[in-house]
């Protein structure tokens, strides 16, 4: 997994926890670089699974509860790191239709050895369904990056749970309202 997505974790247990928080959770996660992340880096998707885990049991926070809140963070990051990307589209759903097939493919011309998500989305009446699939378990964290993308451009549809695999690794959701 990309460097930037851990280099925004420790930025988000950062804000939500302060630097001594953010600090305990990287040395009780026991890494083998100590949360040294470079943003251009890649490290093994795992490593923010228990990053959260530490997180969540010194915070008393709920795991998925967490993942979803850094899920949202983390679109709020994008809006900054990747401004002229989602400038591009003047609503959620506009955007969320071309996650996969525009966006995931600019991230790849950026970074050659991603692999990001796949993700889809169809329409049935006046909701929209997201498809989220990949290899790893953070549906979670793609529910909090739908909500952000909601928020950010004033989509006040309810954000909804369709289905989840027990893995994480796929899930769907439904904007309806």
């Amino acid at each position: 997994m990309k460097g930037i997505v851990f280099s925004e974790l420790v930025g988000f247990l950062d804000r939500a926890g302060g630097p001594a928080f953010a600090e305990k959770v990287l040395a009780d996660a026991d890494l083998p670089h100590g949360g040294a992340y470079s943003r251009i880096g890649q490290y093994p998707w795992q490593e923010a699974v228990r990053v959260v885990e530490v997180a969540s049991r010194e915070s008393g926070a709920d795991f998925a509860d967490l993942c979803q809140q850094f899920g949202a963070y983390l679109f709020d990051r994008f809006t900054v790191l990747y401004a002229d990307i989602v400038g591009r589209y003047g609503d959620a759903e506009a955007l969320l239709a071309h996650v996969g097939d525009h966006i995931h493919e600019e991230v790849k011309v950026l970074y050659p050895d991603a692999q990001p998500p796949k993700v889809t989305t169809h329409c049935e009446g006046n909701v929209l369904h997201v498809r989220y699939a990949s290899h790893r378990p953070f549906a979670h964290i793609a529910h909090g990056l739908v909500s952000g993308a909601m928020r950010h451009f004033g989509d006040e549809r309810k954000l909804e749970w369709v289905h989840a695999s027990e893995d994480g690794s796929q899930a769907e959701f439904a904007l309806a309202g």
